[in-house]
């Protein structure tokens, strides 16, 4: 079962907060900071916040129910799944870690990673 839209909210909300935390942290005081440096703060936490709020996207994602194998595209048979491979991403919003279901046919020996499926974080 996937997680409401209230529980998605606190978990970006948390990876924000942690973000904009890191970013007063490297702050310089108010007399000493330059318009360039508080450019790059801002560029920088921007990143980090697209790509936590993008990684607990792929993760609730990842909590959708199973489903049945595709069809193999050369016997039309059910394919079998060979387990998850992991696969780190760089997407617009940062770098994510998706996590996909190989399927492999027992009877042409095709294997595939099929669009659609299952994302997942570490």
């Amino acid at each position: 079962m996937g997680l409401t839209d209230d529980e998605l909210k606190a978990q970006m909300m948390e990876e924000a907060e942690a973000a904009i935390d890191a970013v007063l942290a490297k702050r310089k005081p108010a007399e000493a900071i330059t318009l360039s440096e508080i450019e790059a703060l801002a560029l920088r936490a921007r990143e980090q916040i697209g790509a936590k709020v993008a990684q607990v996207l792929v993760e609730a994602s990842a909590r959708r129910q199973p489903v049945p194998g595709p069809t193999c595209p050369q016997c039309g048979q059910e394919m079998h799944s060979k387990g998850k491979k992991r696969k780190r991403v760089l997407t617009a919003v940062g770098e994510v870690v998706v996590e996909r279901d190989y399927f492999h046919c027992p009877t042409c020996k095709v294997g595939l990673f099929p669009p659609g499926c299952a994302l997942a974080a570490e």
